[in-house]
C-alpha cells in the first residue's frame, strides 16, 4: 500500500471516530401508560434525527416475565427533552415461531383482522387468532369472526388509544374476546397476535374533512344537473 493510500485510510478512520464523538447518546423511554421505562439508548447527531426512529423491545423487557419474551413491541420516538427520547406505542407482534408451536392436529385456527378507530381517533389494525380444541365447522368460524369483531369494535368505541393499547398488549381484551368465542366453539387459546397504528388523530380528522368536502362537491354537482 502506498504512503498516500495509507494517509487517506488514516484520515478516513479519524473522520469516522470524530463523527461518533460528535453524536449524543439519548435514553429512550416508553409512554407513561407503559410506566415511562427505559427501553434502550441510541446515538444521534441531533434530537431531530431521532424523530420517527423505532425501538423494538419485548414485553419481557418491560415486565421481567420471561413467559412474555415472544411478544415484540414497537415504539416510535416522537420528541426529545434534554437527553430523553419520548415515544408512542406503534404496534406489537407475537413471534411466528411461538404461534407455530400452538398448532395442534385435529383442531382449527381462526383468524380475524380488521381496522378499528379508538374513542380519540387513532386508527389501528388488530389481528386476533383463535385455536380451537376440536375441528370447527365453517358456520362456527363465521360466527366466531363476527363475535370477535363485535367485541373489538365495542371496546374501540369506548376507550382512548392509551387505554385500548394496554388492554391489547396485556391480554385483557383477548380474555374478553375469549369469553364470547367459547360460547360458539370450544377454545384452547385466544390472543391478539398483532396490532399496528395506521393513522393518528390529525390524519383521521384530515381524511374526514376531505371526505366531507368530496360529499359536498358531489351534492352540488347533482343539484346543478
Amino acid at each position: 500500500m502506498s504512503s498516500k493510500t495509507k494517509q487517506a485510510a488514516a484520515a478516513a478512520a479519524v473522520k469516522t471516530r470524530d463523527k461518533w464523538r460528535e453524536k449524543v447518546w439519548y435514553q429512550v423511554v416508553t409512554p407513561d401508560y407503559f410506566g415511562s421505562k427505559e427501553i434502550g439508548i441510541t446515538p444521534a447527531e441531533s434530537p431531530d434525527a431521532l424523530i420517527g426512529r423505532t425501538i423494538e423491545p419485548t414485553l419481557y423487557d418491560l415486565t421481567g416475565n420471561f413467559d412474555l419474551i415472544h411478544v415484540k413491541l414497537r415504539f416510535k420516538i416522537t420528541g426529545v427533552v434534554g437527553q430523553q427520547a419520548n415515544t408512542i406505542f406503534h404496534g406489537h407482534e407475537w413471534s411466528s415461531d411461538y404461534l407455530r408451536g400452538l398448532v395442534r392436529r385435529g383442531t382449527s385456527r381462526i383468524d380475524w383482522i380488521g381496522p378499528i378507530l379508538t374513542k380519540d381517533d387513532f386508527m389501528m389494525r388488530i389481528s386476533v387468532i383463535v385455536f380451537t380444541t376440536t375441528r370447527s365447522k365453517t358456520s362456527q368460524e363465521h360466527s366466531v369472526r363476527k363475535a370477535i369483531e363485535k367485541v373489538i369494535l365495542d371496546h374501540a368505541k369506548k376507550h382512548t388509544f392509551d387505554e385500548l393499547v394496554q388492554k391489547v398488549v396485556f391480554g385483557e381484551l383477548a380474555s374478553e374476546v375469549n369469553q364470547e368465542v367459547k360460547k360458539i366453539v370450544p377454545v384452547r387459546q385466544c390472543e391478539i397476535r398483532k396490532s399496528k397504528v395506521m393513522k393518528g388523530p390529525e390524519e383521521v380528522k384530515s381524511r374526514r374533512a376531505r371526505l366531507r368536502r368530496g360529499t359536498k362537491t358531489e351534492t352540488l354537482k347533482e343539484e346543478e344537473e
